[in-house]
């Protein structure tokens, strides 16, 4: 409608019927509106002169003349009821005809929605009904932009979320039956119940709006009465909006004692007709309803001797707040200086020095408008004014006093447990319950929630359901039933939650009806409704703004980017697990601290429970991005979150940069507080809640605080972690045993070593993954002889071999594998020998029967004939190219298999190998050099990775003896062909150094090609550049280019990325084979003693850093070995003893001393 007519007609609206209109408005935008609407809104449908839409008593002319063959006169007797009429037509003719009838009188196919049919579908409401049979209020619907979920039959309605469109009688074209007749009426309570039941509860829950019904339509009498008979007197007030200029008195007190109030817009002065009527009622409504309340204060002038007008200011505002739960956030504006003032408030509070109770009253509303804000309270000042506040009453103080005054101690005690300032916070708690029987009901409340969180921040739910059960808030304290219901929720306890919230939302809406407006009781309905909808989706609900303020959170703290995908570095958790990922662009920088601390003040001031599945877009996208920020100011206060949010996404958040934030004494501390409630939830008896609290979220947590722990609270873990693979075997990741064995050193390594051994083999398949060798329990990495031989692990391992699952005999040969690493008896060698003999002669000869040659081989006689038989079985094989990557899978798992075959070929069996080579590697040219894979499944774009392992098991093969002698022509093919893999970058510099010590190539031409592919931008290519290099020093040792071992360190000393570890590597291995001699190793002295603080002073993330910290620490251990006294070394070990280097870093150096250790070992033996 235009404005200005609009504001015309406005204008001359009288008082009762404003006040209608008002109440109408103000329910629809609260969520708790429906209308139902009968035929006569479909006259105002667009259509063209030729088709006219008839009402319901045209519709029964037609029906007349159908059975009397002539139209009826007003005065005609048997022109009885519609109804009637309908049921004769049915009678005489069939229900056929008569629905046949139906749809040649009301043309929907050649009608469009008018525009109240699309003002009307904008609209908010809960929930639309219609007798009518055509589709204009679906159609206007989607003009109107606003979707609304149609229901049509029984069977959908109890599952279909609001809004909906409720088609009550059928539907065109096809939705039988149409109710008409008199019996359809009669049997339609019994037949559709549901939608009867619908629309009552609607009529409990909602004001309910009659749009286009007569007072003389039978459908709205039906209905009306179906309402009544079920409800009695329980049926709210129905609003029949008309247009009726002669309207008796006595139908509207009948509709009054139907419990119809009738809103008449003919009642309007100056209205034009029915449209214009309607448009205005439309676009009155449309108009939200808004409180005329303001949060700020105007008090500008705070000199001395005005502070009482400020209080007084305060408080004014504190007693008109209209008494939402949570601030909308569209006032958070009002509260400003709850971020920017506030904290500066301390020369306003010594203004108060002169007696208690205004010091009180200051606190006290400075506290409120920082609780209202979902501010801080974090305040020194403010702390310590509450701290020296006296506990007991004082001279003056009266009990509004007195229990303002709780009310700031129960903050302090807030402030206390989010800090994690345990004995502060048993201290205050104890003082408080001392005097707890001066608490009023409320305060108790607040008091029992305080505690509860304190109890769910360290798992304690027999402690939760202990104090929930004591506690019974008033029904009118819809915070403290929400606080309670939250609390259920966390504890696994759902049904008595919804039971509660149930009540109180019965309550609060029957409130609603037949109270006054109140912004609490529609806060608190809400709220409730989130609620209910956490624990079941289809709850209908209104996010908007509990969004609006997470996204302002948000806001405080970043500023969206937005950049183009593009391809970057990841890094796992565990050290040098460093892979790619598309990223899509986002992204922020840091922000205030506030913005987190009201993010997280809104869920416990709501008491939403942050765990709970169900999470809308909003929450979802933020929860992460909070807790990052939050551990950077209170880490043990964000681990509770983390804990409690037990999602994998969020536990990503405790990542290595932001283990930064926790001390290790916090992170001990933590361990303390949460390791007992970790044991009692893997115990069988443990509530399911609390188990998958522990296993999804408190272990995860745990195992990442590794870094930090020490070594008896890690071995601690460890068992749990045992427990967790016996036990709950779905939830086992093997990735958090290997972060513990990176963490963990000497001999509690060892007795965790020694553990892991005498895990069980889980049986059967593994729920997830099926049954595979990661289902195993993760077998430690052993040096040599480093533990003892432990028969209990000998006799599990050997029982494996025997089982007649093949996955659970090669996960029993890894272990004997591990076991051939520890201190045993020659009696015990020969056990685990015959075992593995044993288990081999069993055909079929599976691949990991074949490896098992490597570490117990067998007698010649036995080895030779299955290194013939593979090599045939290679040689006879077609390698198909179909452009897959599965046929280069085939030839690789030959060339495993081949393998124990290479030392025993005689020259002719070389030779028919490498022309298969040759020939393999020629006629897939294309393919591996120019071809993409085809196949959709596949993270890789080409095969060079495929090559790249090809190129491995060719790198072993060049190392055997008996290898054709340099001048056999097949050499001279051989090079060529790995010539053209070269020129187009394939990793063959490690193959081509080997060879080049049987004089195939250039020893000199190999090493320039290790030299300029060092630094290749590929990292397949300076990989095997490396290796090549590390090859030679083991041939050559100190006659290593020099030069280019500098041309590293230099690079390292100014470069740091994810390659910079793999360069250190590089360098590790030559300082073990006496690859750096005189200045280069005086060179790399001086990057160590440098690297702590170009390392610190670097911007890359601490994952990297951690990486290369672990490199050099083990070259550090390297170097102790041959020169202890070291200044450079002597700085570094100080260094590694910092507070932030994390325990698997520090392990590097015990390995770089083993590596060290055993090479001279390996170099007496060979002396």
């Amino acid at each position: 409608m235009d404005e200005k007519r609009f504001a015309e007609l406005a204008k001359e609206l009288n008082s009762t019927l404003r006040m209608k209109l008002d109440t109408i408005r103000l329910n629809l935008h609260k969520g708790m509106a429906s209308c139902m609407v009968g035929a006569g809104f479909s006259k105002n449908a667009e259509m063209d002169s030729a088709t006219y839409m008839k009402d319901w008593f045209e519709l029964a002319d037609n029906f007349y003349e159908a059975l009397y063959r002539e139209k009826p006169k007003d005065s005609d007797v048997r022109y009885r009821s519609v109804l009637k009429l309908a049921s004769q037509v049915e009678a005489s003719m069939g229900r056929s005809s008569l629905e046949s009838m139906i749809q040649k009188s009301l043309p929907d196919e050649r009608v469009n929605p008018g525009e109240l049919h699309i003002n009307l579908m904008k609209l908010p409401w809960s929930d639309v009904f219609t007798t009518n049979y055509d589709t204009l209020l679906e159609r206007a619907s989607i003009e109107a932009n606003r979707y609304y979920h149609k229901v049509t039959n029984k069977e959908t309605l109890l599952y279909t979320p609001r809004p909906r469109l409720i088609k009550l009688h059928g539907s065109f074209p096809d939705i039988r039956p149409f109710i008409i007749t008199e019996e359809d009426y009669r049997t339609y309570p019994n037949l559709f119940p549901e939608f009867v039941n619908t629309v009552r509860q609607s009529l409990i829950e909602n004001c309910l709006c009659l749009i286009g019904f007569s007072g003389d339509d039978p459908n709205f009498f039906n209905w009306i009465g179906w309402l009544r008979d079920v409800m009695g007197k329980k049926v709210t007030p129905v609003y029949q909006i008309t247009y009726n200029l002669q309207m008796h008195e006595s139908n509207i007190r009948l509709c009054r004692d139907l419990g119809i109030d009738v809103i008449n817009l003919a009642d309007i002065k100056g209205v034009r007709g029915f449209a214009e009527a309607l448009d205005f009622f439309l676009t009155y409504i449309e108009n939200n309803f808004e409180t005329s309340w303001c949060g700020r204060i105007k008090t500008l002038d705070r000199e001395k001797g005005e502070i009482d007008v400020f209080i007084e200011e305060m408080r004014l505002v504190r007693e008109s707040y209209p008494g939402w739960i949570i601030l909308p956030a569209s006032y958070m504006k009002d509260f400003s200086d709850a971020k920017e003032r506030i904290p500066f408030w301390e020369s306003l509070y010594k203004q108060c020095a002169n007696g208690v109770v205004k010091q009180i009253a200051f606190l006290y509303e400075m506290n409120w408008r920082i609780e209202t804000a979902l501010g801080a309270s974090d305040i020194e000042w403010y702390i310590e004014a509450i701290k020296e506040l006296p506990f007991d009453p004082v001279e003056g103080m009266d009990s509004a006093t007195y229990e303002k005054l709780f009310v700031l101690k129960l903050s302090l005690l807030n402030v206390y447990r989010l800090k994690g300032g345990n004995e502060e916070y048993k201290a205050l708690l104890n003082s408080i319950k001392d005097r707890s029987v001066q608490l009023g009901l409320e305060l108790e409340g607040q008091l029992t929630y305080i505690e509860c969180l304190s109890a769910i921040s360290v798992l304690d739910y027999e402690r939760v359901q202990q104090l929930v059960a004591r506690w019974i808030p008033r029904s009118s304290d819809y915070q403290g039933n929400l606080w309670k219901a939250g609390l259920l929720m966390e504890v696994g306890q759902l049904r008595e939650a919804e039971l509660l919230l149930q009540n109180i939302l019965k309550l609060v809406k029957r409130n609603i009806l037949t109270s006054e407006f109140s912004e609490l009781l529609f806060s608190a309905r809400s709220a409730i409704e989130l609620f209910l909808w956490k624990m079941d989706s289809r709850h209908s609900v209104d996010l908007k703004n509990l969004e609006s303020i997470m996204r302002d959170c948000r806001d405080m703290i970043v500023k969206a980017e937005s950049r183009p995908p593009r391809l970057e570095a990841t890094h796992g958790f565990n050290l040098l697990s460093i892979g790619q990922a598309l990223h899509f662009g986002g992204g922020g920088f840091d922000g205030s601290f506030y913005g987190a601390v009201r993010f997280f003040r809104l869920y416990e001031k709501l008491g939403l429970p942050f765990g709970v599945p169900t999470v809308f877009l909003t929450e979802f996208e933020t929860k992460p991005f909070m807790i990052e920020r939050l551990l950077r100011y209170y880490p043990s206060y964000a681990l509770q979150w983390i804990v409690r949010c037990s999602d994998a996404q969020v536990i990503e958040t405790l990542n290595r940069g932001n283990l930064l934030y926790i001390s290790r004494e916090e992170a001990c501390d933590f361990f303390d507080q949460l390791i007992d409630a970790c044991e009692a939830g893997l115990k069988s008896e443990a509530g399911r809640f609390l188990q998958e609290r522990v296993l999804k979220g408190l272990l995860p947590v745990l195992v990442r605080l590794s870094v930090l722990l020490t070594q008896d609270r890690m071995e601690r873990l460890f068992d749990a972690l045992c427990v967790v693979y016996r036990q709950y075997s779905r939830w086992y990741d093997e990735k958090q045993v290997t972060t513990l064995f990176d963490n963990l050193s000497g001999e509690s390594l060892r007795r965790c070593q020694q553990k892991a051994l005498v895990q069980p083999l889980l049986r059967g398949y593994h729920p997830l993954r099926g049954y595979h060798p990661g289902s195993d329990f993760r077998m430690p990495s052993l040096w040599q002889d480093e533990i003892e031989y432990i028969e209990e692990a000998g006799k599990i391992a050997v029982e494996g071999l025997s089982s007649e699952n093949s996955a659970e005999q090669q996960v029993a040969y890894n272990r004997i594998k591990v076991l051939n690493s520890t201190k045993r008896m020659p009696a015990d060698t020969a056990y685990l020998t015959e075992e593995v003999k044993k288990w081999r002669a069993i055909p079929p000869l599976s691949d990991e029967k074949l490896r098992s040659f490597f570490t117990f081989p067998g007698e010649e006689s036995e080895m030779l004939p299955i290194a013939t038989s593979e090599l045939n079985s290679f040689l006879s094989t077609e390698f198909i190219n179909d452009c897959f990557s599965d046929f280069v899978s085939e030839i690789i798992n030959k060339l495993f298999r081949l393998q124990i075959g290479y030392s025993r070929f005689t020259e002719e069996q070389h030779v028919a190998f490498l022309t298969k080579i040759i020939n393999i590697l020629e006629e897939n040219e294309d393919t591996f050099i120019k071809g993409e894979l085809d196949h959709f499944l596949s993270f890789r774009e080409d095969f060079r990775e495929d090559v790249k392992e090809l190129c491995s098991y060719l790198n072993r093969y060049s190392l055997v003896d008996g290898l054709p002698a340099k001048d056999n022509e097949i050499w001279k093919s051989f090079k060529e062909v790995i010539e053209l893999y070269l020129k187009h970058d394939f990793p063959v510099l490690t193959l081509m150094m080997h060879l080049s010590y049987r004089g195939i190539w250039d020893q000199v031409v190999v090493e320039d090609y290790i030299t300029e592919k060092v630094f290749s931008k590929s990292r397949a290519l300076f990989q095997d550049a490396g290796e090549a290099l590390v090859f030679l020093a083991k041939k050559e040792r100190a006659k290593v280019n020099q030069n280019l071992v500098q041309e590293i360190i230099e690079k390292i000393s100014y470069v740091f990325d994810e390659r910079t570890y793999e360069y250190l590597y590089i360098i590790r291995e030559l300082l073990l084979n006496d690859g750096l001699i005189g200045e280069t190793r005086t060179m790399l002295e001086e990057w160590l003693s440098k690297l702590p603080n170009r390392i610190e002073g670097s911007s890359i993330a601490e994952e990297i850093k951690d990486d290369i910290r672990y490199y050099a620490n083990q070259i550090a251990g390297i170097l102790s070995q041959g020169w202890p006294n070291s200044t450079a070394l002597c700085d570094w070990q100080e260094y590694m003893k910092g507070e932030k280097i994390k325990n698997d870093v520090r392990n590097g150096f015990n390995l770089g001393v083993g590596l060290a250790e055993r090479r001279l070992n390996r170099s007496s033996h060979t002396d």
